[in-house]
């Protein structure tokens, strides 16, 4: 009888220490520190020494082009993706943005049949650069929970920009994550304020790309407060910036309670002191302005923000695609005309550091 108890806790720790080993290098991602950041140049750039009159801007959580069925614990057969590709190129060639902002992008992942999204619509579309931020690099992601058919497996995804224009710099800030227990907490993705530095006419324009916490109010309005003090710095040198991408938050009073909770929206705390505007304002026409879910839209998440003092915005239209739409968010397109010339603006002598504050540097002003 003791020897039977004695192999069945051998069994028994031998499975636990097997599982702890598995979780360990599941959770473990492949990337080094490095190149979780990078700027990729895909062809020579055009003549961009005399800047234009006006740019063309998307910002479009693409969803990973896995249509409506985002999330879901189903089996994804891969023309779905291929598919969802040639909407979301023709798409582009007939919106012909100069600056995309794209989130939940992958990079060659199992569960997007190892198809690198961002090099793909690049190469397709004729990009000479882009920025890609990672955000999931797990070597096996058992989600959706269920069986290990509808599990992600490899992921390496996260958020990118496309731009016609030289981009100078980059930066992957990580935004406060959520509290949860360790299991669900080591298997989840970062949060980020994805900055890159577009040079236009030899003048900096910064584009800041988010996507912000979906789940919990509390940690999303601190990534605002964050965001915002990002903002007000590069504001305070006279930087012109663009703020887009997936808030999940919206400015239409009608939702505000349903978003983020009667103490106080995500989006409000973001916009404090910075006299941004949307693109597409907040509850006028509601119906064309919402962005989610893709099939049917009710609300507003996706956002275009711009300064007013810079820029006035011009043929704003949302896309959803049909009749399957590639994605569970719709994309937001503006064209965004120069109040001024560009050769007026600061130069990159006056840029603030593009790294994102603690809380704590936020208070004391550091």
């Amino acid at each position: 009888m003791t020897n039977v108890l004695r192999w069945i806790g051998l069994l028994g720790g031998f499975l636990v220490g097997g599982a702890v080993l598995f979780v360990l290098w599941a959770s473990s991602g492949r990337l080094p520190d490095e190149k979780r950041a990078q700027i990729r140049t895909y062809a020579t750039f055009p003549d961009t020494s005399t800047p234009p009159e006006s740019l063309t801007v998307t910002t479009y959580n693409v969803g990973y082009l896995s249509g409506m069925t985002n999330n879901e614990p189903v089996v994804r057969p891969n023309h779905l993706f291929y598919t969802n590709m040639e909407q979301v190129v023709g798409f582009l060639q007939r919106a012909q943005p100069d600056i995309v902002a794209a989130q939940e992008i992958d990079f060659g992942g199992a569960r997007v049949a190892h198809v690198h999204q961002l090099d793909t619509l690049a190469a397709r579309l004729g990009y000479p650069a882009a920025a890609q931020s990672v955000n999931w690099d797990e070597r096996y992601l058992p989600f959706p929970y269920g069986r290990p058919a509808v599990h992600f497996g490899r992921t390496l995804s996260g958020q990118a920009i496309l731009s016609r224009f030289p981009i100078r710099g980059h930066v992957r800030n990580v935004l406060p994550r959520p509290p949860q227990p360790f299991y669900r907490d080591i298997f989840y993705l970062d949060r980020l304020a994805q900055v890159a530095l577009v040079d236009l006419g030899g003048r900096p324009l910064v584009v800041i790309n988010v996507h912000l916490e979906a789940f919990n109010t509390d940690t999303r309005k601190r990534q605002a407060r964050r965001v915002n003090d990002l903002y007000r710095r590069l504001a305070d040198r006279g930087i012109p910036a663009l703020l887009l991408g997936d808030f999940n938050s919206t400015l239409s009073s009608a939702e505000t309670v349903a978003s983020d909770g009667p103490a106080g929206p995500a989006m409000q705390l973001l916009l404090e002191g910075t006299g941004l505007q949307a693109a597409v304002p907040p509850d006028a026409e509601i119906t064309s302005g919402a962005t989610y879910p893709a099939s049917s839209p009710t609300r507003q998440i996706d956002y275009i923000l711009y300064p007013p003092s810079v820029f006035r915005p011009s043929g704003v239209h949302r896309w959803c695609g049909a009749p399957n739409p590639p994605s569970d968010h719709c994309a937001v397109t503006a064209t965004l005309r120069f109040k001024s010339s560009v050769g007026t603006w600061p130069g990159y002598e006056a840029l603030p550091s593009l790294q994102i504050r603690t809380g704590e540097q936020i208070r004391t002003g550091e």
